[in-house]
């Protein structure tokens, strides 16, 4: 039934007493609107139990175990080192940066091919690179290098393959629940880190390149079984599988019917009027023209030949200083020189003691993993900002201290509690949220191109401060550390004053939220007006 309103002769539209009722009527229900739809938010998430979120949190899971896999690389060489010693700096800094070179390659590989094979197929040939890897190394012996080196370079384009994973869970994951999920890629890349100086502290090497194999073959086969297809990506870029959509997002509700009709609404709604989206604006006869897809297919993956929105430029451009920043405060090379810098600031080739180095280090991985397990129920709370901020503060003041108290003629206590203290801030936030941002801030027409280029660019940059460490830290004086340490608690205090100034708070946020705090003024206050005369416009005056 058609509502409809009319006037009386005795007043006027154009005379200012209809325009005073008008404007009143109109505020009033613009303000219940947004009272009406913040009751539909609430009634939404409080409607989400448990059972609802169990197949994403399912899905999520199995998606981040290949997540475990960047762990484990990280903390090879240590597990190699405890085997082999080196005697040149040159041969030992490669073996760790070579997997750190590789990594763009992967990234970037996975950022082209991501849109157009699928989510689901990214992750299995991830999955195929990584277990080529483990293969090489279950057959290789310590001293043929080559064959090391050759499991190093297939491990860097697995591990950079690996960065798709937060786009998958960020699509899958609902808007008051998608905090928590990605800050699990913290929580597995610890599990990773934990898990790899267990086994490398129990076996010798060789059987740790067989265990390592056998969890990436059971990864592969949890990931073909429980893991649906992203529905973002079949709305998106492969809009005729209408059905297929549907049934993806039914396996990740399947039995909430009112959530499952709320985001098949958002999903084709994001889907079809995306602003910086190339489809938006151009006529149905060029919508479906092929040769019109393959031009806008080859725009999104390079998509920085092209004039894009500030929706897009602007959260590249705070990722790329965030991941700048990340390097720069010291967190990886801790972890990937973990036994030498704990060498280093104890002034002894071994840490001595009742405990070994790598005791020590499965020690220190289990603490980090209890700090990520805080911090990911924190950020169901807290949200990103604080938890970043924070994490950079710790790490500041841990640098600090390891700068101030250490000396080659004093005891090593203080400055082995301040690189502790440094390592587990870093799991708290720096080490993994920037990754994370990645599938949040950017817009979903870009995510997988230009959050392929922004891993590659962050690994580039961590090759080059990898590279570079063992050098910093080669001077027998003890000052080297000293200053190291300092310039890591420098860009740390930079960190933490950027995320402050610069950085939006995602959590609760949908993609529209977020990707209408990047665009500018003008475009906000349309989104805003459209959104209140969406929901009003039944009730205007003809």
């Amino acid at each position: 039934m058609a509502y409809s309103t009319f006037t009386t002769p005795l007043i006027s539209r154009n005379s200012c007493v209809w325009k005073n009722h008008q404007t009143i009527s109109n505020g009033i229900q613009f303000k219940s609107n947004d009272i009406i739809t913040n009751v539909e938010q609430n009634v939404t998430t409080n409607k989400l139990s448990w059972g609802d979120l169990f197949p994403q949190i399912l899905a999520s899971v199995v998606a981040f175990l290949l997540a475990t896999q960047p762990g484990i690389n990280m903390v090879y060489s240590n597990i190699f080192l405890n085997h082999y010693e080196f005697t040149d700096v040159s041969e030992l800094s490669w073996l760790t940066s070579i997997l750190v070179f590789c990594t763009p390659i992967g990234a970037i590989t996975i950022g082209v091919i991501m849109d157009r094979i699928g989510r689901k197929n990214a992750f299995l040939l991830t999955s195929g690179t990584l277990l080529i890897s483990w293969s090489i190394a279950s057959v290789a012996r310590p001293e043929n290098m080559r064959l090391i080196y050759a499991c190093r370079f297939f491990a860097g384009i697995g591990g950079g393959m690996t960065s798709m994973v937060v786009v998958y869970v960020s699509e899958i994951a609902h808007a008051s629940h998608r905090q928590v999920l990605l800050s699990l890629n913290s929580v597995f890349f610890s599990v990773g880190v934990l898990f790899a100086t267990t086994v490398g502290s129990l076996f010798q090497w060789q059987t740790v390149n067989v265990i390592f194999f056998i969890f990436t073959a059971v990864t592969t086969v949890l990931l073909v079984i429980f893991l649906p297809e992203s529905p973002v990506w079949l709305a998106k870029f492969r809009s005729a599988r209408t059905y297929d959509a549907r049934t993806s997002l039914r396996r990740i509700y399947p039995k909430n019917d009112q959530v499952f009709m709320e985001e098949l609404d958002h999903l084709y709604r994001d889907s079809t009027t995306t602003a910086d989206s190339p489809e938006v604006h151009q006529p149905q006869h060029c919508i479906g023209c092929e040769q019109a897809t393959k031009r806008r297919r080859l725009k999104r993956c390079f998509w920085w030949r092209t004039p894009q929105p500030r929706t897009v430029t602007r959260p590249v451009r705070v990722l790329a200083i965030v991941f700048l920043l990340q390097q720069l405060s010291g967190c990886y090379p801790v972890i990937f020189y973990a036994v030498p810098v704990m060498r280093s600031v104890a002034g002894t080739t071994a840490l001595g003691g009742p405990y070994s180095d790598m005791e020590a280090m499965v020690a220190l991985g289990a603490v980090r993993l209890l700090t990520s397990v805080v911090a990911c129920a924190l950020s169901l709370h807290v949200g990103r900002r604080p938890l970043l901020i924070a994490s950079s503060l710790a790490m500041a003041c841990s640098a600090a201290l390891v700068a101030l108290t250490y000396s080659p003629t004093a005891a090593p206590l203080w400055p082995l509690i301040g690189v502790a203290v440094f390592a587990c801030s870093g799991s708290a936030g720096v080490l993994v949220f920037p990754w994370t941002l990645v599938g949040e801030l950017l817009p979903v027409s870009v995510r997988a191109s230009a959050g392929a280029s922004l891993v590659a660019y962050a690994y580039t940059l961590m090759f080059v401060v990898l590279k570079a460490f063992p050098y910093a830290v080669a001077d027998d004086d003890g000052g080297s550390v000293a200053t190291t340490f300092a310039a890591f608690a420098a860009g740390s205090l930079a960190m933490a004053a950027y995320v402050h100034a610069r950085l939006p708070e995602t959590m609760g946020k949908r993609f529209d939220e977020i990707e209408a705090h990047f665009a500018d003024d003008k475009h906000a206050a349309t989104a805003t007006r459209n959104a209140h005369c969406k929901t009003s416009y039944l009730m205007t005056p003809p």
